[in-house]
């Protein structure tokens, strides 16, 4: 009776043993791919810096753009406005063009502040 209980305890060590052997496999398998995760976080999170820098960097070169062109723009208008003042004084020499202004618009026949 004895070795019958000893076998039972002995086989039930060996099925413990058994899964101490399985959870080990199991836990370093585990910690071999949190430490995966963590390399690809560690990854990832370089590349999302990188793209923000990229993003940041393109922003501010729109803007230097947005800039530049609004300028020509203005300059455009500007040099337009004085040749058309010129044709002005060369077509009506006695014209008085004194409260002519690039930055004034006629509304119902009066010149306002645009």
């Amino acid at each position: 009776m004895e070795i019958a209980r000893l076998n039972a305890e002995l086989v039930e060590l060996e099925s413990l043993k058994r899964k101490l052997k399985e959870e080990e496999t199991r836990s370093a398998e585990l910690g071999i791919a949190l430490k995966e995760a963590a390399r690809k976080s560690d990854l990832l999170e370089v590349q999302l810096r990188q793209l923000e820098a990229n993003v940041e960097e393109k922003e501010r070169s729109w803007r230097e753009q947005e800039e530049k062109m609004a300028n020509e723009a203005a300059t455009t208008y500007g040099v337009g406005f004085e040749a058309a003042l010129e044709q002005v004084r060369l077509l009506c020499p006695t014209a008085d063009l004194s409260g002519v202004d690039a930055e004034k618009v006629v509304i119902d026949g009066n010149l306002v502040d645009g």
